[in-house]
């Protein structure tokens, strides 16, 4: 049975889906990207900081899916930290 491809484009990374929606369902960091995305970034519940790109599907009213998720960048990670307000490395 073939997998969907959002679960794919999270392995890519060693992503579970589950560590994505715990951040996003957290206090994450957003910013817009090109082409009307978003950039979410922000720790899971055992604090591993991920970077997901999530938005709109097209001819799909209301409807948005995860492009990438991967871990987060050490400049994304210290951009993050300079935002909560945490010094930690």
């Amino acid at each position: 049975m073939p997998s969907h491809p959002r679960i794919d484009r999270l392995a890519m990374h060693a992503v579970l889906p589950e560590e994505a929606e715990e951040m996003v369902a957290g206090d994450p960091m957003v910013r817009q990207t090109s082409k009307d995305r978003l950039q979410v970034i922000g720790p899971n519940l055992t604090g591993r900081i991920l970077s997901v790109v999530t938005g709109r599907v097209p001819n799909e009213l209301g409807a948005y899916d995860v492009f990438s998720a991967r871990p987060a960048s050490r400049k994304e990670r210290d951009m993050c930290r300079k935002l909560k307000g945490d010094s930690t490395p």
